[in-house]
């Protein structure tokens, strides 16, 4: 009896133990199932929210594609709205004589030339730019006054109206425009175009041409800080630039179209019709050294001469009340001048303002209230003379006819015989006969 109650407990025990085990094994399934309905939430969530992303991310890259696209259709019609513009001062900068000579053809062959040679250049410089370019020129000029001088200068050539009218019909942003009789007429429409241009994006470069005006100075003297502006910037060569101008222009790009632009300004009616008289040639300032007339005379230093080195140009006197010598060809010519080498050299180098000493005025003090060469005490005796051979290194703008009685500037290269291949002075100053004669 005894034995079969322990043998039950025994199995109630068991049973109870595996009841148990049922139990946690039920509690783990359950739990399972709980996880793996919570893990199937998130995976649905992490799904929807991948779904989600894919869908921004489809719809990015088609924003994408579409600004790409964009952007691509932009840059070609930048491209095809690319252009340089071109600003001439016509009085300043004027065509060759040929060009006027032929008239309407004449302009057109002028504006054809110079379109070519504007659109050669940005193709050289610029590869990437496209072939098709647009070249906008736009000179600006006293037409009045162009057309009076070169009648005078050319009676018997076509009118210079035809030589305009051809030019404005070769394109149609070729165009010679009438900017009045006043100088400040022709400036502010420059500038404003220059403005223009370098203002507009679509702009690759702007060239200026009227490098004869130092007005223009304090145009391109605003720019000199700024590299990229600078970078847009090209020069033409022409009749030789105003001093100020020939300070700063090599911080420009600079070209040279001499077979389509003159190297001198056009002369006035003044410079033809100009009567002049002579003074005999002076006497050397050394007896034994003879009169050359178509060099600088020099007279080297030896113990021989206790005498300070002398320099002078065997040309004749200054002749009274500012009358102007001619050689027999009309050409202008200079006169003698004697002074101390040892005052040359010293000069030379201090900068002084050529108006104020020589002509005892300086335009840039009375209308800008500074100038940025040396003023004081103004120069007297050889001193001056000096400083007259120093400013004539630098070429005339009116070439040979000029007729201005106060002109300081050279009339011939003072090398003579010169051997420069760049002489700062034209072809036409080499070689002047340097004889004056009497009218």
């Amino acid at each position: 009896m005894a034995e079969n109650q322990d043998q039950l407990r025994r199995l109630e025990e068991q049973r109870n133990s595996v009841m148990a085990e049922d139990e946690r094994k039920a509690a783990l399934i359950s739990d399972l199932f709980k996880h793996i309905g919570d893990l199937t939430g998130q995976l649905a969530e992490a799904h929807m929210d991948l779904r989600d992303r894919k869908d921004m991310l489809e719809l990015k890259r088609t924003k994408l594609e579409f600004a790409e696209k964009q952007i691509e259709d932009l840059r070609r019609k930048t491209d095809d709205h690319v252009f340089s513009m071109v600003i001439i001062d016509g009085d300043n900068m004027p065509f060759q004589d040929e060009f006027a000579r032929d008239g309407l053809a004449g302009g057109k062959r002028a504006a054809g030339l110079l379109r070519k040679a504007i659109a050669e250049d940005i193709k050289t410089r610029y590869p990437s730019v496209p072939t098709n370019v647009q070249v906008v020129i736009r000179v600006y000029a006293n037409l009045r006054g162009l057309s009076k001088k070169y009648r005078e200068l050319m009676p018997d050539s076509a009118s210079f109206e035809e030589f305009v009218r051809g030019f404005n019909t070769v394109h149609p942003m070729c165009d010679f425009i009438d900017a009045g009789c006043g100088k400040e007429c022709a400036d502010e429409k420059i500038k404003a175009s220059m403005k223009f241009g370098l203002d507009d994006s679509h702009c690759k470069q702007v060239f200026f041409g009227g490098p004869g005006d130092n007005g223009y100075a304090r145009v391109f003297d605003s720019f000199l800080e700024d590299q990229a502006i600078r970078e847009r910037i090209t020069l033409m060569a022409g009749p030789p630039f105003a001093y100020e101008l020939a300070a700063i222009k090599d911080k420009f790009y600079n070209i040279t179209l001499d077979s389509i632009f003159r190297s001198l300004k056009l002369p006035s009616e003044a410079n033809r019709r100009t009567s002049f008289h002579i003074t005999p040639p002076g006497t050397p300032m050394f007896p034994n050294t003879p009169l050359n007339f178509a060099a600088v005379a020099k007279v080297p230093s030896s113990p021989a001469h206790s005498a300070p080195v002398q320099l002078y140009y065997a040309e004749p006197k200054v002749p009274p009340q500012g009358d102007i010598l001619r050689n027999k060809f009309g050409q202008r010519v200079d006169s003698r001048l004697s002074f101390l080498q040892s005052d040359f050299s010293n000069l030379k180098d201090r900068k002084l303002c050529n108006n104020f000493h020589i002509l005892g005025k300086c335009y840039y003090l009375e209308k800008f209230g500074k100038c940025h060469h040396v003023h004081g005490e103004k120069l007297t005796g050889q001193r001056l003379e000096a400083l007259r051979a120093i400013a004539r290194q630098s070429p005339c703008l009116n070439g040979l006819s000029c007729s201005h009685t106060d002109c300081v500037a050279g009339h011939k290269c003072p090398r003579e015989p010169c051997h420069l291949e760049n002489c700062w002075f034209p072809k036409e100053m080499h070689n002047v006969d340097s004889q004056a004669v009497a009218d």
